[in-house]
């Protein structure tokens, strides 16, 4: 019963792991539709969509199946249990991704030259908190995920700043709002991508330590920012 109950939990895991491999690309293509278009592109991530809208359901399935049928003692219920809100968190992401390219398609339709704002920063801090929240995941790896944690305040101030940048813009040319405005709108799909890694990450740690700490983020900012004063 035991090693049926590994292989499916092993299972479980690659599934997570495809996701979120799915979800990392995904990003990646809708970064860059925002300024080189391409519909074979386009086409391809919306494959990948429904890819990763099937991977849900499949790790849904599972997780509902072993609840039922393997008996998982303390540890592995937790796995199953932070397996259902991350797949929820990735299929998340991959809609953010796809909320991206309805931007990009919006941005493409608009007459003039985009705003020269540069997202570059917001773009590889969202990555890379996605990256590293599933490199905890795969590690098992809490500094890790901790870290994701401490880089969500990152994203959000990236975005406050960009988006000051963006509506000063559209002060001072007086006209293009509408691409304005799509912008703003890539920057707030960023910043939510930033914000389902975080839940990963809580999910991550919950899984390693048994400990529930979405409540404690701040703290966990402030220990964080202190440790980093005192080198």
């Amino acid at each position: 019963m035991q090693r049926h109950l590994d292989e499916d939990l092993a299972d479980l895991r690659q599934l997570l792991v495809a996701m979120g491999t799915l979800v990392e690309s995904m990003i990646g293509r809708a970064v860059r539709l925002l300024t080189e278009h391409s519909d074979a592109e386009a086409a391809q991530l919306q494959r990948d969509e429904d890819e990763v809208n099937r991977l849900h359901i499949v790790v849904d399935e599972h997780c509902l199946r072993l609840f039922a049928l393997r008996q998982p003692a303390a540890a592995d219920l937790r796995l199953i249990a932070s397996a259902l809100k991350m797949s929820s968190e990735l299929e998340r992401i991959g809609d953010q991704a796809i909320n991206m390219l309805q931007r990009a398609r919006t941005l493409d339709e608009q007459p003039g030259d985009r705003p020269a704002i540069d997202l570059s920063a917001l773009v590889r801090t969202a990555s890379g908190m996605v990256a590293d929240a599933l490199d905890s995941f795969i590690r098992r790896d809490v500094t890790l995920a901790r870290k994701v944690l401490e880089d969500e305040k990152t994203a959000d101030d990236l975005r406050q700043e960009i988006t000051r940048a963006l509506v000063a813009e559209a002060e001072a040319c007086g006209g293009g709002f509408n691409r304005i405005l799509q912008l703003i709108l890539v920057t707030h799909h960023l910043e939510r991508i930033a914000d389902h890694a975080t839940n990963i990450a809580e999910d991550v740690i919950y899984l390693v330590l048994g400990k529930t700490i979405k409540h404690h983020i701040e703290e966990i900012r402030r220990q964080a920012a202190n440790n980093a004063e005192a080198k």
